[in-house]
């Protein structure tokens, strides 16, 4: 397989900064990730949005019904910059890809109707993460000025195969067994020595035999398969190269999302360990709906839970306090390991389909990029 030369880090070819919202699931983490990418977008700044998350949660929270795999312009009042949006889809980039390879109609027929392609494209929806480093490395190259790339990652502990992905991915294109099934199902076999019409002749036949053994011709459509793609191939062993460097490059910021929920808390301190283990910055831990750390001290707040308990409340007053105990150890815990802590209270309106959605998706994601430096 031919390489493509890939792209690199040095000064005149500056990688736009990548920001990588991880987390477990109902944390918030598709709202937080929206929302630091409209306040970057509000800074001036050219915006993609990306999410890999297989229950597609961006477009709800864009107020949105749905977001194409190409992306979608979003407005916003007052905006300096732009914000483009787009949400995975497995299926349709790798039909998209194949017709940008360059391969003929005849051709596109024929790898859109083998069994191996549709049970990828189709079956296989979910597996996000596989393609997703490669989707990722395509923004630079679709959007021209792209300055900041925002990635909302799939919940939980998925997001270390994200990260981990395309060195795994990229050794499995560039590995013999592949190049040896595209080597021996060529069919224009006419220009080959004796020896190699009688090698790849006998392989194809034993292969044949094994294949109908199981009741498929499996190994015949795989590799049928992979020489179809192998423009396709070549491209994303560039773009997965890119994304290797990108994921650790100085630049890129990681925000670690997590609750005043202990399942939480476990996954968010799984996925700072797996950051130091790929030699990865360490993220920046988000606190998302935590108690107003205002309010802690606040002699009018003190006030009220003394008032509850003497109004027959003590159940909530307990609970509020035991919250916050919790939260503080918490804090404690992950601040360890973490660059940094933010603590984000409970917005309003969020759930409001309006225009002031967005401005407090704003407001959140402000906060994220003042703590972080960004703004």
């Amino acid at each position: 397989m031919k390489k493509q030369p890939a792209k690199s880090f040095s000064a005149d070819t500056k990688a736009p900064r990548l920001h990588l919202f991880l987390g477990a699931g109902g944390v918030g983490k598709t709202t937080l990730s929206a929302g630091f990418a409209i306040a970057l977008a509000q800074q001036g700044r050219t915006v993609g949005l990306m999410s890999i998350d297989p229950a597609k949660r961006l477009q709800g929270a864009l107020g949105l019904t749905e977001l194409p795999e190409t992306g979608a312009s979003i407005e916003l009042a007052n905006c300096s910059g732009s914000l483009r949006a787009s949400v995975l889809h497995i299926g349709e980039s790798l039909k998209r890809w194949v017709g940008e390879a360059g391969l003929s109609p005849a051709a596109q027929k024929q790898l859109f109707e083998n069994q191996l392609f549709r049970a990828l494209s189709e079956r296989l929806a979910t597996a996000t993460d596989t393609f997703a480093a490669v989707r990722m490395a395509e923004w630079p190259e679709r959007e021209t000025g792209l300055t900041d790339l925002v990635v909302d990652t799939a919940p939980g502990i998925h997001a270390i195969d994200f990260l981990s992905k395309p060195e795994k991915l990229s050794a499995f294109l560039d590995g013999k067994l592949i190049d040896w099934l595209k080597w021996f199902a060529q069919e224009n076999q006419e220009s080959a020595g004796l020896i190699q019409r009688f090698v790849k002749g006998g392989a194809r036949k034993i292969l044949e035999g094994l294949s109908e053994l199981g009741g498929q011709r499996f190994m015949l459509h795989f590799a049928e398969f992979l020489i179809l793609l192998d423009e396709v191939f070549a491209r994303m062993m560039t773009r997965l190269e890119f994304a290797g460097h990108w994921l650790r490059s100085a630049e890129t910021h990681c925000y670690i999302v997590t609750s005043v929920r202990y399942d939480a808390v476990q996954v968010a301190s799984e996925l700072s360990r797996t950051l130091r283990s790929l030699k990865m910055k360490p993220g920046q831990v988000i606190i998302n709906r935590a108690f107003p750390e205002e309010l802690r001290e606040d002699a009018g707040f003190i006030e009220t839970l003394s008032d509850l308990r003497q109004q027959d409340a003590s159940f909530f007053a307990n609970y509020l306090e035991n919250f916050i105990i919790v939260q503080r150890r918490v804090q404690e815990q992950l601040g360890r390991t973490a660059e940094s802590v933010l603590t984000l209270p409970v917005a309003e309106h969020l759930d409001a389909h309006s225009s002031l959605r967005l401005e407090d998706l704003a407001s959140l994601g402000q906060k994220i990029a003042v703590h972080s430096g960004e703004i």
